[in-house]
């Protein structure tokens, strides 16, 4: 489809609003974050709950308990993990061990170091990232504080210019 079709086709649908996600009930809930809890794998928990991924992710943006339910699950399927990593590290490998399975473990190794590096701070049991940000209502303070700080650095920038400026007279 050429260019200016797409950007028709599209211009045509603007009125159109896509549907809202549907709402997660307990009992996907339940499934959701107890398949989360023992895999930290987002999309293959909203499988098993037979939900969309989007319904999730947006459940998870309106509902701050959920949120909070989904930190704890992924909590604790990175701590599993994390246990998981080290029983296979504390197995010495047989003189009967193949190169290729040597390699395939070492891979699998790396990709759940990665992982564990990538989610530290579920791992370590510390909030989500949407726990640390302020809340809405707090913006308005944090405007007014960093507004205050670039006028304090901007009077103390024009400070040093009038002092510069005085010397080089």
């Amino acid at each position: 489809m050429p260019h200016n079709a797409i950007r028709k086709k599209a211009s045509s649908l603007s009125g159109i609003t896509a549907p809202a996600a549907p709402r997660i009930n307990a009992a996907i809930r339940k499934i959701f974050l107890a398949r989360l809890a023992e895999t930290s794998n987002v999309a293959a928990s909203a499988r098993a709950a037979n939900v969309p991924s989007a319904a999730i992710y947006a459940e998870r943006r309106r509902s701050p308990d959920f949120r909070d339910e989904w930190a704890a699950a992924l909590s604790e399927g990175y701590a599993k993990l994390e246990a998981d990593l080290l029983a296979e590290a504390m197995q010495s490998a047989s003189a009967q061990t193949s190169d290729a399975m040597l390699k395939s473990r070492a891979q699998k190794h790396r990709l759940a170091l990665a992982l564990l590096a990538a989610h530290r701070m579920a791992v370590k049991g510390m909030p989500p990232a949407a726990k640390i940000i302020a809340p809405a209502e707090d913006a308005r303070a944090i405007r007014t504080k960093l507004l205050a700080k670039l006028d304090q650095m901007r009077a103390h920038t024009e400070t040093k210019i009038t002092k510069i400026d005085k010397d080089v007279e």
